[in-house]
């Protein structure tokens, strides 16, 4: 099956769909397999080594925007908006509650198409809720770069589709087997990586056109883009530290 590119979507409309809240449905960690794209290097800092898409320094932040939250001292944010290639890291932070502030290197590695046949059918979501929609798969790798242990929160993805709406994850059992780790392991403490898969459902008819994760409201988005390529099963969940009780 060929590799589907996604398309480019304008930020001033990414943007209004973020301000507009998500539309659909809540996730899922995944593995490490290699892509076409290498891995990126990622400073002390949790910042990206190296030049973004955009042909700019991604270790260079611009003045006064990555300070929407408050961060752990050697910590650099990278830039809001900024736009990554899969498998290029970047750090961000959000308020997963009012009193607390999760910071993490965020990369998202890879998008995948399934079907409800094939990793959903005789499970709770394979009803009226599914028909007529397609699973997409989006895996994360994720470390801890704040103070506070994040031991099951979600990372604050969502995917915008090719019509320009903001889609949320879809709420599954951690351990889903397709597509493990729709939250963060029990102890996710500082210094911790694991890897995230959270499961898309959008209807048959369109695709994923880009991958964001979400800073506090009215700081813009970070967003992925990469190819969508087909399900295929993920070895078993490899994070370092965090870990499950």
């Amino acid at each position: 099956m060929p590799q589907v590119r996604l398309r480019a979507v304008p930020t001033a409309l990414l943007v209004a769909a973020l301000v507009a809240g998500a539309t659909g449905l809540a996730g899922c960690g995944g593995d490490d397999e290699p892509d076409s794209a290498p891995s990126e290097s990622v400073a002390a800092t949790g910042e990206p080594s190296a030049t973004d898409s955009s042909g700019t320094d991604a270790a260079t932040p611009a003045a006064d925007d990555t300070d929407y939250l408050p961060v752990p001292d050697g910590v650099r944010l990278t830039p809001p908006g900024r736009e990554l290639q899969l498998r290029r890291p970047a750090a961000v932070a959000w308020q997963p509650r009012q009193d607390v502030v999760a910071v993490a290197r965020v990369e998202a590695r890879r998008i995948q198409r399934s079907s409800v046949a094939a990793t959903l059918k005789g499970y709770d979501l394979a009803g009226s809720a599914v028909r007529g929609r397609t699973p997409y798969f989006v895996t994360f790798r994720v470390t801890n770069l704040g103070e506070t242990d994040l031991g099951g929160q979600q990372l604050p993805a969502y995917v915008v589709g090719s019509d320009g709406r903001l889609v949320a994850p879809t709420g599954i059992d951690r351990r889903f087997r397709p597509c493990p780790g729709s939250t963060f392991p029990e102890s996710f403490a500082p210094g911790d990586e694991t890897t995230s898969c959270l499961i898309f459902l959008l209807p048959d008819d369109l695709e994923p056109d880009v991958v964001v994760v979400r800073p506090p409201e009215g700081v813009e988005p970070l967003m992925w883009r990469g190819a969508v390529t087909p399900y295929r099963a993920p070895d078993a969940d490899r994070p370092r530290r965090g870990r499950d009780r």
